[in-house]
């Protein structure tokens, strides 16, 4: 998960100071994630912006995934 990390702090670095990303990295996390089941609140935003930075169908599937998944920890 250090990858993950890694490229998620990139991700909020890249807003400040344009800092690029591997968003398969990101994603490759998120899948990881899910699938151990320690989905966060944040993850859902930096699902997001992968699934709008990949644009592939997987990464808006994995979007709706974490999304579901956030939500049902909040119940």
């Amino acid at each position: 998960m250090s990858r993950y990390n890694e490229q998620v702090e990139a991700m909020l670095a890249q807003q400040a100071k344009g800092k690029g990303v591997n968003f398969r990295i990101v994603e490759s996390g998120l899948k990881q994630k899910l699938m151990d089941g320690k989905i966060e609140q944040q993850d859902v935003q930096i699902a997001m912006q992968t699934a709008r930075a990949l644009g592939s169908m997987e990464s808006r599937v994995l979007y709706a995934n974490v999304k579901r998944a956030a939500e049902q920890q909040t119940k």
